[in-house]
C-alpha cells in the first residue's frame, strides 16, 4: 500500500492519466467494520482519520446536508431493529424512508412546515478534521439528496400522486430542497480542506428511473449543474452516485459537469460498456458487487472479481474501485478488507493483471 495522496484521486477524475495506483472510491464504510480495520475502536476524530488512511483511502469522507437535521432523520424515516451484521450476532437499528404519504403533500403542509437554517448546521467536523489531516490528504463532502429528500418528504408514493395532481407543489418543494442544499454546498467549499463533494441522490430503481427524465431535467439536474460551476471555480472535484440504470440520463449527468459516477450498479448497469462509452468524458467509480460478492462470496471471490475490473477498466486511468453502494454492516470484515487489498496488488500502474 502506498501513502495516501489525493492527488491520485485528482488525476483519476480529471482523466489527466495514470496515477501511480488505482485509488479506492467507498465513501461509506459502516461503523462496525472500522476497528477491525485500525485494530482499536475508534472512540476521537483522530481515529477516524487514522481509519481512512489506513484503510488505503486518500481522503476523508464527511457529510452534511438536510438529510441529516431533524426534520428528515426523525420525522420523515422510521427505525427497525434487526439483525443486519455479517460478523456479529447483536442487533443494529436502521432507518427506513416512509414509501407511502410524507410530511408535505399539500401546499398548507409546505407552507407550515418548519425548515431548518442552512447556516445553522454544524460544521464543526470539518474544521475540526481539516486541521488533523495528513499532507496531501483532503475531505470528500458528501451532499446531494436533491430528488432524495424531496421523495423522503413527501413519500415516493406521495411525490408520485403530487406530480400529476399539484406539480406546483412538486417545483415549490424542490425548489425549496434545491436552495437549501446549495447553501450547504457554498459553506462547505469555505473549507479549503474539501477536495471534492459527493453528491448522492438515487434516482432509479435496477430496471429504470424512479420518475421521468424529464422531472430530473426539470427539477433536479439543473441545481447539480450551479453546483457543480460552484466547485468547479473552487478547484473542487464533484462525483454523482445513484444507485439502478440511469442509462436514460447519463448524457444528462455529464452535462451537468460531473468528474466522477459511481457506483455503476450490476446488473443495472454494465461497466465496461459505460466505460467504453463516456469514459473520456466522465471518470467512473465501482462497482464491485455489493448483491452477492461482497456479502455472500468468499475473499478469493471478491479478489477476483476486484482484478478483472481493473484489467477491463484502469488501463489509461479514470477508473476507481468500489463497491456498487456503499460498505454496511452485512460486508464480512474479511471480504471488504479483501477488496482493499486487491485493489493495491493489481491496482499499480502500468496494468499488467
Amino acid at each position: 500500500m502506498t501513502e495516501p495522496d489525493f492527488e491520485r484521486v485528482r488525476i483519476m477524475l480529471l482523466r489527466t492519466g495514470e496515477p501511480d495506483r488505482v485509488p479506492l472510491g467507498d465513501i461509506s464504510v459502516h461503523p462496525l467494520l472500522k476497528p477491525g480495520v485500525l485494530g482499536r475502536p475508534l472512540k476521537t476524530p483522530e481515529d477516524e482519520v487514522a481509519f481512512w488512511t489506513t484503510a488505503g483511502f486518500d481522503y476523508i469522507p464527511l457529510e452534511q446536508g438536510l438529510q441529516l437535521t431533524d426534520v428528515i432523520r426523525r420525522q420523515s424515516m422510521q427505525e427497525v431493529e434487526a439483525r443486519y451484521a455479517a460478523d456479529t450476532d447483536e442487533t443494529q437499528v436502521r432507518s427506513w424512508a416512509t414509501e407511502g404519504k410524507g410530511l408535505i403533500t399539500t401546499r398548507e403542509e409546505f407552507e407550515t412546515f418548519r425548515w431548518p437554517d442552512p447556516d445553522a448546521l454544524d460544521y464543526g467536523a470539518f474544521e475540526r478534521i481539516g486541521r488533523l489531516l495528513p499532507p496531501q490528504v483532503k475531505i470528500v463532502a458528501a451532499l446531494g439528496k436533491v430528488f432524495t429528500c424531496v421523495s423522503w418528504l413527501m413519500g415516493l408514493e406521495g411525490l408520485s400522486f403530487a406530480l400529476a395532481g399539484d406539480p406546483d407543489l412538486v417545483a415549490a418543494l424542490f425548489e425549496r430542497v434545491g436552495r437549501f442544499q446549495y447553501r450547504v454546498a457554498e459553506n462547505l467549499l469555505r473549507f479549503g480542506a474539501v477536495g471534492a463533494i459527493w453528491h448522492a441522490d438515487d434516482i432509479a430503481f435496477k430496471t429504470q428511473l424512479l420518475v421521468s427524465p424529464q422531472v430530473l431535467r426539470t427539477h433536479v439536474f439543473p441545481w447539480y449543474t450551479e453546483m457543480n460551476r460552484l466547485a468547479h471555480a473552487k478547484d473542487c472535484l464533484v462525483v454523482y452516485h445513484s444507485d439502478g440504470d440511469l442509462r436514460e440520463v447519463v448524457e444528462d449527468i455529464i452535462g451537468c459537469g460531473f468528474d466522477g459516477l459511481n457506483p455503476i450498479e450490476p446488473p443495472a448497469m454494465d461497466i465496461v460498456a459505460v466505460k467504453r462509452q463516456y469514459g473520456r468524458r466522465i471518470s467512473i467509480i465501482g462497482n464491485i458487487d455489493l448483491g452477492h460478492t461482497l456479502t455472500r462470496g468468499t475473499p478469493d471471490e471478491v479478489r477476483a472479481e476486484v482484478r478483472q475490473r481493473i484489467r477491463d477498466l484502469a488501463p489509461g486511468g479514470g477508473y476507481a474501485v468500489s463497491s456498487s453502494n456503499s460498505v454496511p454492516e452485512y460486508v464480512p470484515l474479511a471480504n471488504f478488507n479483501a477488496m482493499r487489498e486487491a485493489t493495491f496488488e493489481y491496482g499499480r500502474y502500468p496494468i499488467t493483471v
